[in-house]
């Protein structure tokens, strides 16, 4: 009997080492467009990405197209979050006048429920406020 006990414990050590190994579901979801003009270098320019209704657990995907439509080239110094859940990425290169770049968000609702609302600076050389992006997303 103590060697069934035994085995019982093994096999549900398993199971359970198994269902939690179960990749997360990644869900893309189509961008936009965000035209980076030269008032907007003074003004700042603030967005939102809707992420919609996600399941706890879920990974959304989602992008902006970042069109410079100033007569300078624009880098990306660097970025900011108000939480660990989103990651970004996005080229370091200089993005030149006329010509468009992906900035990606990966959006990890682990842990997470009900409606969020996270914020993601980035600081663009020569601009005077951060190009401010609210991410959002309803988790159930």
């Amino acid at each position: 009997m103590k060697s069934f006990g035994h085995l019982l414990l093994i096999v549900t050590a398993i199971v359970l080492t198994v269902a939690c190994a179960e990749p997360q579901q990644r869900i893309e979801h189509e961008g936009q467009l965000v035209e980076y003009t030269d008032s907007l270098l003074t003004a700042g320019v603030t967005d939102t990405l809707h992420f919609g209704r996600m399941r706890s657990g879920e990974i959304a995907v989602k992008s902006i197209t970042l069109e410079n439509c100033t007569s300078e080239p624009l880098v990306i110094l660097r970025h900011e979050t108000t939480c660990h859940c989103a990651t970004i990425t996005y080229t370091k290169q200089p993005l030149m006048p006329g010509n468009r770049s992906e900035i990606r968000f990966e959006f990890d609702s682990r842990g997470a429920y009900g409606w969020q609302m996270k914020l993601a600076n980035f600081y663009i050389a020569g601009a005077e406020k951060p190009l401010r992006i609210f991410i959002e997303a309803d988790i159930e």
